[in-house]
């Protein structure tokens, strides 16, 4: 098959997928929670637990507190996905899906790079220089030239999306401003670049859209003129959310403590392991710019470690701290539920669950951390990586 024949045939079957260019995207609408599908699942969590005391613990046909229970979970995990607005949501999945693309055109460097060095020497030809898709320039590239015009298109490519990102971690401070949210750019950045900065983002809108669902249940509260059967199902509903709250930080602690920990230590220790032999081999006679390139590279990787130990501890404390309290604010809740026949002002009731859910959103405000360089942002990016792969 003649070259042009490959072309040919290649350009029937081949459709390009260009990176996306990064340019000021229009105003976005300021995020809101979808407040009555939020409300539709919490009432439903509600009418499984008012069934908990008429179930048996255990039964092996009939339904029982364990199923009941089953089914307030999936419920809570339905609502924490529209408490974390889908908008939102859909902006940390873009950034996702780009830093994938850019991992894919590092891989493509990576090859082009190679075949460029083994390729004769040559300038790009007129076939590889006039070939209308980068695609397709792949299968006319021969020449050292020709491969070096295909580094410089996924060079190209890289830097556009790096763009992207960027224009994404702006639209995305920008978007959480909107909703009291304090988290700049570079912050924004960090956070994203870590295995638990999507956990982190979310949770923090997540309390957000707690806090203006329990204030729609104190005024619904309200309307309904205290009307004992309703005003008990709207702090039913403040119950659930306090459940909801202690499944995602106690969700979040145990992600942290029996996979995000034990990785890092695993990771520091394969680098001191590294560190050892290399300075061991070197003492052998080995080659010893080789070796202290390689302790060098492995070092880095510890001060990598360390910042991602510190960012993540420092974040599970936090939570940590803030689900102790939630705990107990959970079964005290639960008390007042069960006697809330009693009680002449369930709104106030809401409202001190107000009060407590804007005590545990603040005592779990991420701190503020940097890079100190962008060698450490590259090997932080790195860890983050082998993170997501080990969890797969």
């Amino acid at each position: 098959m003649t070259q042009l024949t490959r072309l040919c045939a290649a350009f029937t079957f081949v459709v390009l997928t260009l990176p996306a260019l990064a340019e000021d995207a229009p105003a976005l609408a300021t995020p809101q929670v979808d407040q009555s599908n939020a409300i539709s699942l919490l009432s439903k969590a509600v009418e499984h637990f008012d069934e908990l005391t008429q179930l048996p613990e255990s039964h092996w046909v009939r339904r029982d507190q364990d199923s009941a229970t089953r089914d307030i979970t999936n419920l809570i995990e339905d609502a924490l996905e529209v408490l974390d607005i889908p908008e939102l949501s859909s902006i940390r999945n873009q950034y996702r899906q780009v830093e994938d693309r850019i991992r894919d055109e590092e891989l493509a460097l990576a090859e082009l790079r190679e075949k460029r060095l083994l390729a004769p020497e040559g300038d790009a030809g007129t076939l590889t220089r006039w070939t209308p898709t980068e695609t397709l320039r792949n299968f006319t590239a021969r020449t050292r030239g020709d491969f070096e015009m295909l580094v410089e298109i996924r060079q190209g490519n890289v830097e556009a999306y790096r763009d992207e990102l960027a224009q994404l971690r702006r639209t995305l401070a920008e978007q959480l401003r909107k909703i009291d949210i304090n988290m700049p750019p570079d912050q924004v950045e960090l956070w994203l670049s870590s295995a638990i900065g999507n956990d982190v983002i979310s949770m923090s809108v997540v309390f957000n859209s707690i806090h203006t669902i329990t204030e729609r249940l104190e005024e619904l509260t309200h309307e309904s003129g205290e009307n004992l059967s309703f005003a008990k199902r709207y702090y039913g509903m403040v119950v659930i959310l306090h459940k909801l709250v202690v499944h995602m930080q106690n969700s979040f602690v145990e992600k942290v403590d029996n996979d995000i920990l034990p990785r890092l230590e695993e990771f520091q220790a394969e680098a001191d392991e590294i560190i050892a032999e290399s300075r061991r081999l070197i003492r052998e006679g080995g080659n010893r710019t080789t070796l202290e390139t390689n302790i060098a590279a492995n070092e880095l990787t510890k001060q990598a470690i360390s910042l991602y130990q510190r960012v993540v501890r420092g974040q599970r404390d936090k939570v940590a701290d803030a689900l102790a309290i939630s705990r107990r604010e959970e079964s005290v809740a639960i008390n007042t539920y069960r006697t809330v026949s009693l009680s002449a002002n369930v709104a106030g009731l809401i409202r001190d669950g107000l009060s407590t859910f804007e005590t545990l959103s603040n005592l779990q405000v991420p701190d503020t951390a940097n890079f100190e360089n962008a060698e450490v942002r590259e090997e932080f990016r790195q860890l983050t990586e082998r993170l997501s792969a080990s969890s797969r």
